[in-house]
């Protein structure tokens, strides 16, 4: 007999003997095979019974109720061929390999799987300007929160500092000018020191953060809330560090602090109005910005 597993769809090749029976199939589902148990002289009837039935579809037998308990030896009777996946006409078999509507799925997931971090992402149509936008303006905000405060307080306490300590050497009158001088000197020079090198920490670690989640997943902070990401326009996939952070960032602000050719500025923003949608960045990272 020929039934078919109504939980992974896999037609199994059933002995005559199991008629009436609960059987296993490979995948765990239990299901009672159909017909009546054979005994002794009725088995040659049940087997010729049974064969006329393989030309006609079986409908699929309901799943046994999980308070159907099996006989300890009733899997004794069915060995493991028995129970493995047969080819009928017409129908593939397992082990043939995806279907043509499968196999155009697979290829399909293949062409838009992520790349350099080993994850799997959607990469949609190009994403719009408007919603680009937007996701800078988060990732400002964001940024003035993170870096913003941080530097605040850095500058009140290192200026405080500065002058309080001004204050006191100008009232020292057990000091002569150059003395006061020297001192002074020395305490903006200390203050200042701390001052830069806490400001420059939290640009750095402000920085890192970024270019870490670029790296890793095409996406700043604004990029993720808007569900876009920056990939490669080759190959649609993750753009790594050198053509996501170096280039597409790095380079860019650089180029923007060269007097003259920063006058690009403005007209390489806005070339993401073409049907590219890309801007100069992208054009020299080989990136575009996509739907996620």
């Amino acid at each position: 007999m020929k039934i078919k597993c109504p939980a992974c769809q896999a037609v199994l090749n059933i002995p005559p003997e199991a008629a009436g029976k609960v059987v296993k199939c490979p995948c765990g589902t239990q299901l009672r095979a159909p017909g009546t148990p054979a005994t002794g002289a009725s088995s040659g009837a049940a087997a010729g019974a049974a064969a006329p039935q393989r030309a006609a579809p079986q409908r699929a037998a309901p799943q046994a109720s999980a308070s159907s308990v099996a006989d300890a030896g009733l899997f004794d009777e069915l060995t493991e061929g028995d129970l493995q996946p047969i080819a009928q006409s017409g129908m593939p078999s397992a082990a043939a390999g995806p279907s043509g509507n499968t196999n155009k799925l697979l290829q399909e997931h293949a062409a838009t799987a992520g790349g350099g971090s080993g994850g799997n992402f959607r990469v949609g149509p190009l994403a719009s300007p408007w919603i680009r936008l937007g996701a800078a303006i988060i990732d400002s905000v964001i940024i003035n929160v993170i870096a913003g405060i941080p530097i605040f307080v850095i500058a009140f306490f290192t200026f405080g500092a500065a002058i309080f300590s001004l204050d006191a050497i100008m009232q020292d009158s057990a000091s002569t000018d150059a003395e006061k001088e020297q001192l002074a000197v020395g305490v903006l020079s200390v203050t200042g020191l701390i001052g830069f090198g806490g400001i420059a920490v939290v640009l750095s670690i402000t920085v890192g953060i970024y270019a870490w989640m670029v790296t890793k997943t095409g996406q700043t902070p604004g990029k993720k809330l808007c569900k876009i990401r920056i990939v490669r326009a080759d190959n649609k996939q993750l753009p790594g560090f050198v053509q996501g952070v170096l280039i597409r960032s790095w380079a860019w602000q650089l180029i923007l602090l060269i007097p003259v050719v920063s006058l690009i500025g403005l007209p390489g923003v806005l070339m993401i109005f073409g049907e590219k949608r890309q801007c100069l960045y992208d054009i020299m990272a080989g990136t575009i910005v996509v739907e996620s």
